[in-house]
């Protein structure tokens, strides 16, 4: 009896010890399998924040391709619509002004517009043998500008439209524009530069 007591004491002492060295196994099992699950987690979780990071980057440059399209859209409309605007305005201005020049050629102040160009043009050397263009409505002012220029010819020219004169000596060389459409032509390029209407979108 006494050694079956002995006997039991030692199985239990050599299961308790079986019991302690597998609950110790089974704590470092324990642990490294949560150290690897933890290494796990933490690269699933930098990888998906990375892949999260990536796409956000894609949307914000996607967006911000869309935003910036938009606006050159926007700005190109308004240019337009802007440009349109100022060419309806600025031809506003130049047909009334055409309008008030061709009553100036109709007026009583017309005559001696053409006398003063005539007189202008009297001062350039060049011009002592010239050809004088006007329109057809203006050649009865011819007798007058010749007595001015001393026996220059005189020539209708279809393309002077609001009236003035065109002098041109006898070898072409030297042409004189006096006529009222270049004044209005040049009154267009100063305004262009000077009206302060540069769309600059």
């Amino acid at each position: 009896m006494a050694d079956d007591k002995i006997l039991q004491r030692k199985l239990q002492k050599f299961s308790d010890e079986i019991m302690e060295l597998a609950k110790a196994e089974c704590a470092a099992i324990e642990q490294a399998t949560e150290s690897d699950l933890s290494k796990q987690r933490a690269g699933l979780q930098d990888s998906a924040e990375q892949e999260a990071g990536r796409f956000l980057e894609g949307e914000i440059r996607s967006i911000d391709s869309a935003a910036r399209t938009a606006a050159f859209a926007e700005k190109d409309r308004l240019r337009k619509e802007l440009f349109a605007i100022r060419e309806k305005y600025r031809d506003n201005v130049f047909s009334q002004a055409a309008e008030r020049l061709a009553a100036f050629s109709s007026g009583d102040g017309y005559p001696d517009y053409l006398k003063k160009a005539a007189e202008s043009a009297r001062q350039n050397p060049y011009l002592s043998d010239c050809t004088v263009y006007l329109r057809e409505a203006d050649l009865a002012y011819a007798d007058a500008l010749r007595e001015i220029l001393g026996g220059c010819t005189v020539a209708a020219d279809p393309a002077i439209r609001l009236g003035g004169a065109i002098f041109a000596s006898a070898d072409g060389r030297v042409r004189l524009d006096l006529t009222l459409d270049q004044a209005l032509e040049e009154q267009k390029q100063w305004f262009a530069s000077h009206s302060g209407l540069d769309i600059t979108l």
